[in-house]
């Protein structure tokens, strides 16, 4: 699979309707067009729930549109184990035509699974290993979710997720490096103000991802008009592309190389990226960039 990134890591506070009506507008062209193998990670970082539930909303409906499976579940503060994944598989939706027989029974072993996670013991009566052992389990999640996605895959819509217990973030995390080979696209609605550091590390592993790499890309649905590149910005970025060093933009340019560096630092801050290629790679994404 290859990166798809679109739109900015920096959230807004109260999103418009137009912005998530771009943020739609994205996500259905990304349902109609990249049904490539393989987990894809789509972030929605707002702070307001209702925000997060609207957009998700149009989601599923876009989702079931497509005829593809959706699995929905959110998590609380007091979930339990694998909380926000159990309430997904017990919320299983579409036409009942859309699950095969194998398909059905896989769930069916998803749901029964996970409601044996609330009682102790749980893993060496079921898996026989001890309840740490969580990697068994995390295996069998990517084995079952590919046995229930047919060849259009799955989308999967989790919210809350910075609520999320320590094993749904262990969970996700598997299924982010080592995830279904069928297509599933999961969708990660959080509050970036209170996403747990072990959340931040998951979404960041998959931020960095490369073409030669098992981990699952991240896909951004933003609107990219919220960057409000400066001309000076996007001259700087335009020759950051050419793989020109600080020195050398700043020859080219004729400016300081510490102008270069400020420049560079804003670009990071408005495309939500760390390095020079994240950067170059996201600008391209976007169409910023030819």
């Amino acid at each position: 699979m290859s990166i798809a990134v679109h739109g900015s890591v920096e959230p807004l506070p109260d999103p418009t309707a137009a912005e998530h009506d771009a943020a739609s507008d994205l996500f259905a062209s990304l349902l109609a067009s990249d049904d490539r193998p393989g987990v894809r990670v789509v972030p929605v970082a707002e702070r307001s729930d209702l925000a997060r539930t609207r957009l998700l909303d149009a989601y599923a409906l876009l989702a079931g549109g497509n005829e593809l499976p959706v699995l929905r579940g959110r998590a609380d503060e007091r979930s339990s184990p694998y909380g926000v994944f159990a309430d997904a598989f017990e919320h299983a939706t579409g036409n009942p035509e859309e699950f095969t027989e194998l398909e059905q029974d896989a769930n069916l072993l998803l749901r029964g699974l996970f409601r044996s996670l609330r009682t102790p013991g749980w893993a060496r009566e079921a898996l026989g290993v001890a309840d740490a052992e969580h990697h068994r389990l995390h295996r069998a999640v990517a084995a079952t979710l590919d046995a229930m996605s047919g060849p259009a895959g799955t989308v999967v819509l989790l919210d809350g997720v910075h609520h999320a217990d320590p094993a749904s973030i262990a969970l996700l995390d598997h299924l982010v490096r080592r995830g279904p080979r069928t297509p599933i696209l999961l969708v990660v609605a959080h509050d970036p103000h209170r996403a747990p550091a072990s959340l931040a590390a998951v979404l960041d592993e998959a931020g960095r991802y490369r073409p030669d790499d098992a981990i699952a890309p991240v896909v951004r649905l933003v609107d990219a008009g919220r960057h409000r590149l400066t001309q000076r910005e996007h001259t700087v970025l335009a020759v950051l592309a050419e793989g020109l060093t600080a020195d050398a933009i700043a020859r080219r340019l004729d400016i300081s190389p510490r102008t270069v560096h400020r420049h560079l630092q804003h670009l990071y801050r408005k495309l939500g990226t760390a390095d020079r290629l994240a950067t170059v790679l996201h600008a391209k994404s976007l169409g910023i960039l030819p």
